[in-house]
């Protein structure tokens, strides 16, 4: 019987949480000061489409992480997107 040793791919939950919270942050950011970026977020039907926005300005981030703040990333408190 043949071992295979394969490095692990999990990264510590601490870091998990620190980078969504830097790409939450970045997201916001960038929604503030670009409306056109912010309209393309609004404008998308689901939260796989606005991760996929976010990627295309750099912003990597889980579709979880996403939807868990998706309220609290535009002013009022409003739903980031209609999806």
């Amino acid at each position: 019987m043949t071992t295979c040793n394969v490095p692990s791919t999990t990264v510590p939950a601490a870091t998990a949480v620190t980078a969504a919270t830097e790409a939450l942050h970045q997201l916001k950011e960038l929604a503030q000061r670009d409306p056109l970026f912010a309209a393309a977020l609004m404008a998308t039907g689901s939260t796989e489409e606005a991760v996929l926005v976010a990627q295309r300005h750099g912003i990597t981030l889980s579709p979880e992480a996403l939807w868990r703040h998706r309220g609290t990333l535009m002013t009022g408190g409003l739903p980031t997107w209609r999806g």
